[in-house]
């Protein structure tokens, strides 16, 4: 350690922190001593949680947040809708602020409002798939991080093409310290948290409580019947689903990106099946309303639902990019088609992933037009390799695996 770091440690373990120096000039090449001072400091801790940690936890509250607070969507939500059956007589709360009818009446607080941080405070167990806007939670409460997909594209430390200050973020870092136990839905996935995060926590390879649905045909029917009807699409259309991950060359501030569709879709139709719909949905990163404000007939915008698995179960084949929805979608075994215009950019210098998709895929790689119009065309192929290696864990009891882990005895 240099004569400046120390004496920036120093100086915050005294109690006069100058935390953007120490982000910085301390957190690239000594994360976990700018972690301690962090904890020493109490940084990351608004007033109203300090407050409430006066209190005891609620040895019956459960805090759940997703996507930041803006949508209903994702692990989070299926493993609270499952505890409302399992565990009526708990108390839930819901940080978000979208437009969706939350069942179960729970109580619902806008993120790093006042409540939103007493309530984090009160509660004894925490679920979300990204982070909270909290650095350190009690050690009262218990924390379930579900994350959200399977990594392809390289994540947080493993991005070594960058300098080490840009490969993640300190708040990211110590966050990631306070989780209890994080889902994985596969091996792989075990191996890059490690990686990426470098996180050395409890891991349950237990499958996403999200992809359940696609073991319970009952289930799956109703949602894919609902959706349908709620959409306008005909029972008997083919209906492909485009959903491209965010670009990163775009960055607008405040967690959002330039939006590309990257896909001319009056083309994609002429070449689709006779009465194909197309439903867009594009990353809840990514800043779409304009380009997506004027389409034609049987393409629909979709961006606005919160739940991608509900749009999963209403379509046929997937067509997408480096996005992790597919290795959701791969629990459902139907088509994928992989739409890659600017690979070489986005696996080069934009971002980088963790395998050759031509070598590791579920369905055809396309570059090109013609290479999508072929693959329109085309039989599906299975891809029991793909289905063995990302999806071997998901068996329809991911949900009830994670609450029995999170409601278990100490």
């Amino acid at each position: 350690m240099g004569l400046e770091t120390f004496f920036l440690a120093l100086q915050a373990a005294c109690g006069n922190p100058d935390f953007e120096r120490l982000r910085t000039e301390v957190f690239p090449r000594h994360p976990r001593l700018f972690y301690r001072l962090a904890k020493h400091c109490g940084e990351g801790i608004p007033k109203a949680y300090r407050r409430q940690r006066k209190h005891p936890v609620d040895q019956k509250r459960v805090f759940f947040e997703s996507n930041l607070g803006k949508q209903y969507t994702g692990n989070p939500r299926y493993i609270y809708e499952r505890m409302l059956e399992t565990h009526p007589d708990y108390r839930y709360t819901w940080c978000y602020e979208g437009k969706a009818k939350i069942p179960g009446n729970p109580l619902i607080v806008k993120r790093e409002s006042e409540e939103y941080y007493q309530l984090l405070a009160a509660s004894r167990y925490l679920v979300n798939n990204t982070t909270f806007s909290l650095w350190f939670h009690r050690p009262e409460s218990f924390y379930l991080q579900t994350w959200h997909g399977t990594p392809y594209k390289l994540m947080h430390w493993d991005r070594v093409g960058r300098p080490l200050a840009k490969r993640t973020t300190p708040a990211f870092y110590v966050k990631s310290r306070g989780w209890d136990v994080l889902l994985s839905p596969n091996r792989h996935s075990t191996s890059v948290f490690r990686s990426a995060f470098r996180y050395k926590g409890e891991i349950l390879e237990s499958g996403y409580p999200a992809n359940d649905i696609f073991y319970d045909e009952t289930r799956y029917w109703a949602v894919r019947g609902r959706m349908r009807a709620l959409l306008g699409i005909p029972e008997m259309a083919p209906v492909y689903l485009y959903a491209p991950t965010y670009r990163d060359g775009g960055h607008l501030g405040s967690q959002m990106f330039k939006f590309d569709l990257l896909l001319d879709v009056d083309d994609f139709l002429a070449h689709a099946p006779d009465g194909a719909v197309l439903l867009v949905r594009a990353h809840h990163m990514s800043a779409a309303d304009a380009a997506l404000a004027e389409l034609p007939e049987r393409v629909i915008d979709v961006s606005h639902f919160d739940d991608a698995t509900e749009l999963m179960c209403a379509a046929d084949v997937l067509v997408t990019d480096y996005s992790s929805i597919v290795f959701d979608w791969a629990c459902s075994r139907k088509p994928v088609i992989y739409w890659v215009p600017d690979i070489d950019l986005y696996t080069g210098t934009l971002r980088g992933a963790y395998f050759d998709l031509d070598e590791v895929n579920c369905g055809p790689v396309c570059r090109t037009p013609a290479e999508l119009h072929a693959a329109l065309a085309a039989d599906p192929v299975p891809y029991h390799d793909f289905y063995t290696a990302f999806c071997a864990f998901h068996d329809g009891t991911s949900t009830d695996q994670a609450i029995a882990y999170l409601l278990s005895p100490e």
